[in-house]
């Protein structure tokens, strides 16, 4: 009887321990001190623009945006890839394209080509043919024209697992953060919760996609300089640095560190930081995720790449108001762009 009740005393000790610890890398404990020194306008006309990545030459910032609340409850909701000038605060103009079938828009990530056409990547989730099935995941190739987008081809994965963001490494070569390696949804919800290392990276060409990399806890945002590729956690908190090898699909650790916060999208200054959209409280994320009256926090950080390291400032922090569940923010010239995976609006601030 003793011994049960020490065995039932140890079980309960680990579980409330592991509960604790799943709450405090929530950040459910932190106190948000909202705080931003420039002003913010809200941008209406685009919902749930996660991501967002910007033409340095143009000064063009496109937008993915698909109404995840109306997929949820149809199934039938197609997204859309907008066009907007960062602090104009004109309506942003969706681009039309001659691409057929679902599409879902995710992560997007420019090419910008010095002797041919640009070209815009965009992870793209149609749904799955079988009935209750997950979202696929596949990357869709875009050439950029005269104010459309000409889809070039389709690169799907080789395997069941669930892609989040892309970077070009060339007009037909990429990497993608594989957020959940799961089947199923039981599987994937278990990943998210228990923090299981079930993630990765994939690369792709114009002959497919593999996984090339695992171990990684949620990876959302991806990053690439011509040297080096960065990826951000969400769940894991950790912004991770590979150099590739021998060939793009060995890569090697460089550098890591938590930065004490759920990652989302990385985006470029032309100082060459890294500016994150994260989220400092996750289970508000996901209580906001299930009702848009619950707000969640919104933060942006800004990485400076030291020597074997990250230095990190937090630009912005708010407490969820007016804009819920930040998980973009991009810079150009004294603006910045912050995306959302609801909400109705972006948000276009002074810098």
């Amino acid at each position: 009887m003793k011994k049960t009740l020490i065995g039932s005393g140890l079980v309960a000790a680990a579980v409330v321990g592991f509960v604790m610890d799943t709450l405090m890398d929530a950040g459910t404990f932190r106190e948000i001190k909202p705080h931003y020194h420039g002003t913010c306008d809200a941008v209406p006309g685009v919902v749930g623009v996660e991501d967002i990545t910007i033409d340095p030459d143009s000064g063009f910032a496109y937008l993915s945006s698909h109404d995840r609340r109306a997929w949820a409850a149809t199934g039938a909701a197609d997204g859309e890839i907008y066009l907007y000038r960062p602090g104009s605060l004109a309506t942003p103009l969706p681009m039309p394209h001659d691409f057929e079938g679902q599409f879902h828009p995710h992560g997007i990530a420019l090419w910008l080509d010095a002797t041919g056409p640009d070209r815009l990547m965009v992870i793209n989730h149609p749904n799955s043919p079988d009935a209750g099935g997950m979202p696929l995941s596949q990357v869709e190739i875009f050439e950029i024209g005269p104010a459309r987008l000409n889809h070039i081809r389709t690169v799907k994965t080789d395997g069941p697992y669930s892609l989040n963001d892309v970077v070009a490494t060339g007009p037909d070569t990429f990497y993608a953060s594989i957020d959940k390696g799961s089947e199923t949804k039981l599987g994937r919800s278990l990943e998210s919760y228990l923090r299981l290392s079930r993630g990765g990276i994939a690369y792709g060409d114009a002959n497919g996609m593999r996984r090339v990399e695992g171990g990684l806890v949620y990876p959302n945002g991806i990053q690439w300089d011509g040297v080096h590729l960065y990826v951000a956690e969400t769940t894991g908190r950790r912004l991770l640095k590979f150099k590739p090898g021998t060939t793009p699909m060995d890569l090697d650790q460089m550098a890591e560190d938590n930065l004490g916060t759920a990652l989302d999208n990385l985006e470029w200054d032309t100082d060459g930081n890294l500016w994150v959209g994260a989220h400092p409280q996750t289970l508000k994320f996901v209580s906001h995720a299930k009702d848009a009256s619950n707000r969640s926090p919104s933060q942006v950080l800004r990485v400076t790449l030291a020597d074997g390291g990250f230095d990190v400032q937090e630009v912005y922090l708010s407490d969820g108001n007016p804009l819920s569940g930040s998980s973009v923010a991009a810079p150009y010239e004294r603006r910045m762009l912050i995306g959302s995976v609801f909400e109705p609006f972006i948000l276009d601030c002074s810098l």
